[in-house]
């Protein structure tokens, strides 16, 4: 099952970002969250009726403040406490150097219908130093720091 669901994402990134390249602006750097999230933002199918990951496209964690809520979740992950999403969102921070995760932040924080703020590297290697290595986060946490 590991293996299919890995050459499934691999294929589904593959023609995603063909597609996504011809006819956004969108960076390179988008290219390890349009995985799950889709290249709409809207969230991937799974071959399920039950979504691989919710939507960026009006997202109130992604367009938080000024973007740190945003990066915990990039360098803990995110626990999926209900049904509605496939998994679990595992840490991707090693995955990114900071120039790359400000970029696709930035473009996540600033398409699909958001409007927030750029995220600078300056910011993203703050954060790294202070969530790296923390445990993943759950959801309804994160929705309390939004209040």
């Amino acid at each position: 099952m590991k293996k299919l669901t890995a050459s499934f994402l691999a294929v589904t990134t593959f023609l995603a970002a063909s597609a996504l390249q011809a006819q956004t602006p969108a960076p390179a750097s988008f290219m390890l969250c349009m995985a799950c999230h889709g290249m709409d933002g809207k969230g991937m199918g799974a071959g399920t009726p039950t979504p691989m990951a919710p939507p960026l496209a009006g997202s109130k964690l992604a367009g938080f403040g000024d973007g740190e809520v945003m990066a915990s979740i990039v360098f803990t992950g995110i626990e999926k406490q209900d049904t509605k999403f496939v998994g679990i969102m595992a840490p991707l921070g090693p995955a990114m150097t900071d120039a790359q995760m400000a970029e696709a932040m930035t473009f996540v924080r600033s398409s699909f219908g958001n409007s927030a703020p750029a995220v600078t590297a300056e910011q993203i290697k703050a954060w790294r130093e202070k969530y790296n290595g923390k445990p993943m986060q759950k959801r309804a946490d994160l929705e309390a720091k939004l209040k």
